[in-house]
């Protein structure tokens, strides 16, 4: 009894680049290679400005490095989660923490007079009396 080459348990290579007609892609020839490849450079710069926030379209972004607390950082978390799941997209971290800003930006406070956290702790806290007396 001969032993003879035994061939694969599932088939033949539908990909193999054999002239046989089980081959179901045939090679590409050189006149097709006309389409130029998009350069790595121009789709990750276009990634990146895709995922840029764009609160503020007119005006340039710089990376800023921020700390924020565990609780605030949760609570960040808590609102990209529940905006994907209630709304099917969501709006990320850096827009929540940048509508902030401007919303901090916004208030009737001289930013310039305050000097210390606690000087801004007590200036929030005034803000914050004088709204409620105004909705009262």
């Amino acid at each position: 009894m001969a032993l003879g080459k035994k061939g694969s348990a599932l088939g033949k290579n539908p990909l193999s680049p054999s002239t046989s007609s089980q081959s179901i892609f045939t090679k590409t020839t050189e006149d097709t290679s006309e389409v130029k490849p998009t350069p790595r450079k121009a789709s990750s710069k276009s990634r990146i400005k895709n995922q840029e926030s764009r609160f503020l379209e007119s005006e340039e972004k710089e990376k800023v490095n921020l700390r924020l607390p565990i609780e605030v950082n949760d609570w960040l978390d808590d609102l990209v989660k529940q905006g994907k799941r209630l709304h099917g997209s969501k709006i990320p971290k850096e827009i929540w923490v940048q509508a902030a800003l401007e919303l901090f930006k916004a208030m009737p406070l001289n930013w310039q007079d305050i000097d210390s956290p606690e000087t801004l702790q007590a200036q929030l806290k005034s803000l914050e009396s004088r709204l409620k007396n105004q909705d009262s």
